[in-house]
């Protein structure tokens, strides 16, 4: 979906980026380094904080998770409400004292399908470890529909990119279903940068510098809220919730293995990219088995053609996939990511340039 020029002319505002700020300190800095006088907060694992709801997507949700499987198990998540999901995050807040911080929106992976108990996971270690630069973390839960393609814990997502058949009516059912469930999850998370632009006194945030991170799954939907950010559905999550496509727009995006799918190209190429989206920056894997690298380049090229700040770093030769490729690369992807911020969320000036490193060959 394209913008009107109202709306385009609108968003240019907010993209722009003011000079008024502090010179980058280098690498130990606040923000950038990880500060030895932060201790960060963390939400406990069993408290996640409800911030809204959205009508249940999970055919299994109540009831025994993943049947037949290696990880079957009992729904951990909360009763639905009149159909709802209630809806949580779990939070790593510096606690230092400083007000008008800059957020960073955390999104778990697992094939829209797995990963229901992994949301403090990723608060107290990722968020955890940039709530010790100074940011303050939300590892957030979105909706997702635990099928999985029993006896095996394939989630259903992956079996359509696996095999891919437009001939096929199963194929292309599930195809559907996938595409429904990717856009729910990316609707949640938009949903909830309206929520902490709604409530940023209450979080010490600054609503103008929220930025939106995943890994693989989370990665993805990392990209779709920077690129379809004015595909926000018809719900409203919470009270006083106006469903405002700008107020849902992250401020930057970043991840590791995720791209913006479009089912109907075989490699997942996306629309084009608008000069109104969010930047971006990804690190990428050649022989990624999960996330075909095709679609992290074209996602990345579309971008680069509309004018947006859209960077990529691939490593080429290599498979190493999500939390896995950010491990390998650990301290020179944290370089990249915590010099993109400052530049792009306007903290510091006097950072590096954006990039625009070529892709494998």
């Amino acid at each position: 979906m394209r913008r009107s020029l109202t709306l385009l002319a609108t968003a240019l505002v907010v993209l722009g980026v003011t000079t008024a700020c502090e010179p980058d300190p280098g690498p130990t800095g606040l923000y950038r380094g990880i500060q030895a006088d932060i201790s960060p907060v963390v939400t406990p694992k069993n408290s996640g904080v409800v911030w809204g709801g959205a009508p249940v997507i999970d055919p299994n949700y109540g009831g025994t998770l993943y049947e037949g499987t290696p990880i079957e198990m009992q729904d951990p998540r909360p009763a639905a409400v009149d159909g709802r999901q209630p809806l949580r995050y779990w939070e790593a807040d510096p606690d230092n004292g400083v007000t008008n911080r800059p957020a960073i929106v955390w999104i778990h992976g697992g094939g829209f399908a797995k990963g229901i108990d992994s949301m403090y996971g990723l608060a107290n270690s990722t968020g955890k470890e940039y709530a010790q630069r100074g940011y303050v973390s939300f590892s957030v839960e979105y909706r997702m529909d635990t099928t999985v393609m029993a006896p095996t814990t394939t989630s259903l997502c992956q079996w359509v990119q696996d095999n891919v058949d437009p001939d096929d009516p199963v194929w292309v059912e599930r195809k559907d279903t996938c595409a429904a469930n990717i856009t729910a999850a990316q609707r949640d998370v938009l949903a909830f940068v309206r929520y902490l632009k709604a409530n940023a006194s209450t979080f010490g945030i600054d609503p103008g510098k929220i930025a939106v991170a995943g890994f693989s799954a989370g990665a993805v939907t990392a990209s779709n809220t920077a690129f379809q950010w004015d595909d926000v559905g018809t719900v409203a999550y919470f009270p006083g919730d106006d469903k405002s496509p700008l107020d849902s727009r992250p401020n930057a995006a970043i991840g590791a293995s995720g791209c913006t799918f479009n089912f109907d190209s075989p490699t997942g190429a996306p629309d084009t990219a608008d000069i109104s989206d969010a930047p971006t920056s990804f690190i990428a894997s050649e022989f990624d088995q999960a996330v075909n690298y095709q679609c992290s380049v074209l996602s990345t090229q579309a971008a680069r053609d509309a004018g947006l700040v859209a960077e990529l770093t691939s490593y080429c030769g290599e498979s190493g996939h999500a939390n896995t490729l950010y491990n390998q690369h650990k301290a020179e992807t944290d370089e990249q990511w915590t010099t993109f911020l400052v530049r792009q969320l306007a903290i510091y000036s006097g950072t590096r340039e954006p990039t625009a490193a070529p892709f494998c060959p």
